[in-house]
This record gives C-alpha cells, sequence and structure tokens, in this order.
C-alpha cells in the first residue's frame, strides 16, 4: 500500500506539489482566522463589561458618529469594521450612527451638519480620510486658540494610517489586523484618550487651509517613495532600484525652495492675511537657506517631545551618491542610522512658511500628495482631544 502511495505522489508530481502547496495555505489561513477570533472574543468580553453599567434614567446615551470609506483599504473596510469593530460598539451599549462616504470631499461637509447630541467623531478608514474629516471639523471651529470640541477616534482600515503608525508604531508591527481595530475600538469605547498637537497648513495663493497630524515631506526622497511603481518591473527589489536609478540617470536632481521661520512663542505671531509680505518684510522672521539650490529633502513633523514645535530635519546641500541610496534604503524599513542622522540640520519653530521654485513639485501631507503651493505651516498644541489604545 505505501508503495503504492509513493508511486502515485511521483508519477503526479505536479498535482502532489499543487496539494501540498494548497494545503499548506489552507491550515495557515485556517490559524490566522482561529487567531483572530480569540482576539474578537477577548476585545468583546472586556466591552460587554461597559454594556453592564448602568446609568442614570435621565442621562444621555453616548452618540458616536462613525464615518467610513467602504474604498479603503483595498474595498475591505466594510467587511473589517463590521467583523472586528461594530460588535464592540453593540456590547458597550454606544449609539452609533454610520455613515458612508461616496467621494472625496464629502466629509468636510458632512461635518457641518453633525447631530448637536454626538458625544464623539471616529473615523474609519486610511489617511486621506482621516485628513479630509479633520480638515472639515476644525474649518467648522476655525479657532487657534481653542481645543476641538468634539474627541475623535481612528480605526486604521485604509492601506496607509500614518497618524495611526506614528502614535503607536510598536502596536502596528507583527500585530493581527483584528486586534489593531478591535483595541482602538475598545480605547474608544473606555475613553482612553490624550490631547495632540495639530499643523495648520494655509495657502497664500489659492486653495483652501488643510490640517495635518503628522508630517509634511518634500525633495527628492519624497518623490521618490511616491513613485515605487514605476520600477514594478524589478519586482522587490522596486524600491530599492527607485533610489539607485536617480544617481545612474539624472544625477544630481535640483531641487529649490525658500524656507523661512517664524519667532518663537514668545513673540508676535506671524499673520496669514498676507503671507508674502510678512516673509519677505518681517524682520522678526530668521530665513535660513533661502533659495536651497539642492537635491535635499525636507520633513516637517510635530515635536515627539511635547516642545509646542515643529521639528523640522533638512538634508545637506552636498551629499554623495552611495550616501543618498543608503539613506533611501533605510527609509524603505523606516530606519534611521546614527552617522545619517548627523547629517541632517534639525530646527524646531513654532512656524515655517515654504515656497517652492517650480509649480510641477510636490508635497507629501499625512501620506495623501498635494502641489506645492507656498504655504505657511504654524504649529496649534494640543488641539484635539484623540482617542487610541494607551
Amino acid at each position: 500500500m505505501n508503495h503504492g502511495v509513493f508511486y502515485t505522489l511521483r508519477k503526479h508530481w505536479k498535482k502532489s506539489t499543487f496539494a501540498a502547496i494548497a494545503a499548506v495555505y489552507g491550515i495557515h489561513f485556517m490559524t490566522q482566522k482561529h487567531r483572530a477570533n480569540i482576539v474578537r472574543r477577548r476585545l468583546c468580553q472586556e466591552a460587554v463589561q461597559y454594556g453592564r453599567q448602568t446609568i442614570k434614567s435621565t442621562a444621555k446615551q453616548r452618540r458616536v458618529v462613525v464615518f467610513f470609506n467602504p474604498k479603503a483599504g483595498s474595498g475591505k473596510t466594510r467587511k473589517l469594521l463590521k467583523d472586528d469593530a461594530v460588535p464592540i460598539f453593540n456590547l458597550a451599549g454606544i449609539d452609533v450612527i454610520y455613515i458612508e462616504l461616496d467621494y472625496v470631499g464629502q466629509a468636510k461637509t458632512l461635518v457641518n451638519y453633525l447631530d448637536e447630541t454626538t458625544d464623539t467623531i471616529v473615523i474609519a478608514g486610511g489617511s486621506g480620510t482621516v485628513m479630509e474629516v479633520i480638515t472639515g471639523l476644525l474649518t467648522k471651529y476655525d479657532e487657534e486658540s481653542k481645543q476641538c470640541p468634539l474627541p475623535i477616534g481612528i480605526i486604521p482600515l485604509g492601506d496607509e494610517n500614518t497618524l495611526f503608525e506614528k502614535l503607536l508604531p510598536d502596536r502596528c508591527k507583527n500585530i493581527p489586523k483584528a486586534r489593531i481595530i478591535g483595541e482602538a475600538a475598545l480605547s474608544i469605547v473606555k475613553k482612553e484618550s490624550r490631547m495632540i498637537d495639530v499643523m495648520k497648513i494655509s495657502p497664500q495663493e489659492s486653495g483652501k487651509t488643510i490640517y495635518s497630524l503628522s508630517s509634511v515631506k518634500w525633495g527628492i526622497f519624497r518623490d521618490i517613495a511616491s513613485d515605487y511603481d514605476r520600477y514594478w518591473l524589478f519586482g522587490p527589489l522596486k524600491k530599492r532600484m527607485a533610489y539607485i536609478a536617480p544617481v545612474l540617470f539624472n544625477w544630481p536632481p535640483k531641487y529649490s525652495i525658500d524656507i523661512g521661520f517664524g519667532a518663537s512663542d514668545n513673540q508676535k505671531s506671524l499673520k496669514n492675511n498676507d503671507i508674502k509680505d510678512t516673509i519677505d518684510n518681517n524682520p522678526m522672521i530668521k530665513e535660513i537657506n533661502k533659495n536651497i539650490k539642492t537635491f535635499n529633502s525636507f520633513q516637517i513633523e510635530i515635536d515627539a517631545n511635547q516642545t509646542k514645535n515643529l521639528a523640522v530635519s533638512i538634508w545637506p546641500e552636498i551629499i554623495d551618491k552611495k550616501e543618498f541610496i543608503l539613506k533611501g534604503w533605510q527609509q524603505i524599513n523606516q530606519k534611521h542610522s546614527e552617522n545619517n542622522t548627523e547629517k541632517l540640520k534639525t530646527l524646531t519653530p513654532s512656524e515655517i512658511f515654504l515656497r517652492p521654485s517650480r509649480n510641477d513639485m510636490w508635497y507629501t501631507i499625512d501620506g495623501e500628495d498635494y502641489e506645492a503651493y507656498p504655504i505657511l505651516i504654524k504649529l496649534l498644541p494640543n488641539h484635539i482631544q484623540m482617542y487610541y489604545p494607551s
């Protein structure tokens, strides 16, 4: 009998190989599904404890409005939300209203018509959905001196979730999606929150004000990162090849931008109504590296050290080819070398003005691409109460 089995496997080795691969994949799939169900059960058991709590007959039931983008996450948002977040909200006894977004810009309009009984806004989607809802909400309450009146929760369902990954970098690595989404929903139930800073980005010319919660990127590194798919022919090495190609065919690429830094916190603030005159004529603005003609890049982030300032990292004007490639490869894995960070010029202003020399350049703001027009970036400290796992 054993001889017959081995003979069959040997004779039909192609079918046997296919069957073995299918079996391994099936076992892996069922194992992952079982582990996800265990995580869901644990989180639901914790959520039901909040649902069993009694409230006074005169107390108002907590109301949450969820904006979700069904096109985020390769179209899997609806299923992920239904499987991993909705049961937790239901078991916790929260009154939830789900609003499905049909087109870009819809959320900015809908936030103006929120019910006055709304206690919390939840954004279920990727980075673009988060920025859209935040911009619409803060435009509605456009008072820089006051914080946003509604707390906000994020359920990371998109392919890119820059804010969530920045707030919880370790939690987003090698953790099942069901756990990430479930813990995000449970943090909203438990009201685990922290005040976070916001960057207000005001245009000099045409365009509307937007708000950023993560970073603003410009330069050669930003352009390459947004163009990885161009090198699809190299398969898994396409990202690495993207940093080699400029060295071989277009070296050195030249970038030019005017950068102006605003006064410190104890000095008079920049005015938004006439940015150009401010940057050109105001003696309180220290212009550093004005008209930078270089192939370097910069990145503007909210300072993680809670200094109520922006963290601006500018690469030097001169960088050799090897260092350029190594820096690019490190960015693929989101790693930073101490030797390379010594090359950076790091500044912490409260305001910054940017004026690109050409109109064909782009910014990446919280993972979304925007035309590089002249803008003023101002930090609004402790402006939003954000729910996320502790």
